[in-house]
């Protein structure tokens, strides 16, 4: 019976997929706005739109608020961080995922970096889509070029979420940004499930009495 309680925390652990975009392989188009097929990078290749999107999340990069460009790669230098995404100069670069139907996102963090691997001043606001509420304004902060900075966020939204850093988006780049989409449940598979679950704590009391 144990190996049935298994299965049910199976369920939500397959139901789960864990992301981390590292802007690293074959992940850059020819074309500015990320379309076509997937290329080998070079310094400045725009990074493919489809970069990162799966079953359960949608990933769209922005070099500016609202812009169609895509996001930009670079090879190394930022605060000691290879394979980076970074925007258009002084502006805004904006990165948004978003969960498919049926389906919510974890946002576990991200790393800032500046290049050449120099202090820049910068800001990061993170937002969680489902009523627009700001889970991170840092204001002015400083990027140190020594090491990378990093942002634990921790958070799940059914809407997605919004990661903005600027107006300093050129010379600071963002790399690791870790997130899970996970499967909402139907009410009608919870309800079976914890029944299942119910059912073998019963049987496990009625074996010990």
């Amino acid at each position: 019976m144990r190996y049935i309680a298994a299965a049910g925390l199976a369920f939500f652990a397959l139901a789960a997929q864990a992301d981390t975009l590292d802007f690293s392989g074959a992940i850059c188009s020819a074309a500015d706005d990320g379309s076509g097929a997937f290329q080998s990078c070079s310094n400045f290749s725009p990074i493919n739109q489809a970069y990162g999107d799966s079953a359960g999340a949608d990933v769209s990069y922005q070099a500016s608020p609202g812009s169609a460009n895509s996001m930009y790669y670079w090879a190394d230098s930022y605060s000691g961080m290879n394979d980076v995404a970074f925007g258009d100069t002084n502006n805004t670069p904006t990165i948004l995922i978003v969960p498919t139907a049926g389906n919510t996102v974890t946002l576990a963090g991200f790393d800032l970096g500046s290049w050449p691997n120099a202090d820049l001043i910068s800001q990061v606001t993170v937002t969680d889509l489902a009523g627009g509420t700001i889970l991170l304004n840092t204001g002015a902060i400083t990027i140190f070029g020594a090491a990378p900075s990093h942002f634990a966020i921790n958070a799940t939204s059914s809407a997605g979420f919004s990661i903005a850093f600027g107006p300093e988006g050129y010379n600071v780049g963002i790399d690791n940004i870790s997130f899970t989409a996970a499967a909402v449940p139907e009410p009608a598979t919870v309800a079976l499930l914890l029944a299942g679950l119910a059912a073998v704590g019963a049987a496990t009391r009625a074996r010990r009495t």
